[in-house]
């Protein structure tokens, strides 16, 4: 039961924050000037998607009671790839000024704790598989 009611909140908890995210502008500073890399671009964009979709999946998995592990492995691979790209664009980003979300950091905040929390729940999702495993391999109950 605490799996689905986990399943079900997050997956609350996601489709608000991202209605909030989608109807609220990002503000943006004139100054940054972000080096055309499409294939940066891109790859973020995909990663996005499948981290979503896999990330998603997981929680649809815990709500049916159903151990997804590859897909949580995927989300989880996604999101640290999806947090290297981004930190590569980061560190490519040519201004004058440096840009501080302090302006406005609730969208920032938002994002941070959506991301950071599906992240945690899959993550965990992958450490009581590993310990079930590890519990059948070797006998133990």
């Amino acid at each position: 039961m605490l799996w689905r009611v986990i399943g079900a909140g997050s997956l609350v908890w996601g489709g608000i924050v991202f209605y909030i995210l989608s109807t609220t502008p990002l503000p943006s500073h004139p100054n940054i000037n972000i080096p055309a890399y499409p294939n940066l671009e891109f790859t973020i964009s995909t990663l996005s998607v499948v981290w979503l979709i896999s990330s998603s999946l997981v929680k649809i998995g815990m709500i049916l009671k159903k151990n997804w592990t590859r897909v949580s492995i995927i989300s989880c691979l996604c999101f640290v790839f999806l947090l290297i790209n981004m930190g590569i664009i980061q560190a490519n980003i040519q201004s004058d000024k440096m840009v501080s979300p302090n302006n406005n950091p609730y969208p920032y905040n938002l994002i941070a704790a959506w991301f950071v929390s599906w992240f945690w729940i899959d993550l965990f999702l992958i450490m009581i598989s590993f310990m079930n495993w590890m519990r059948k391999k070797w006998n133990l109950v």
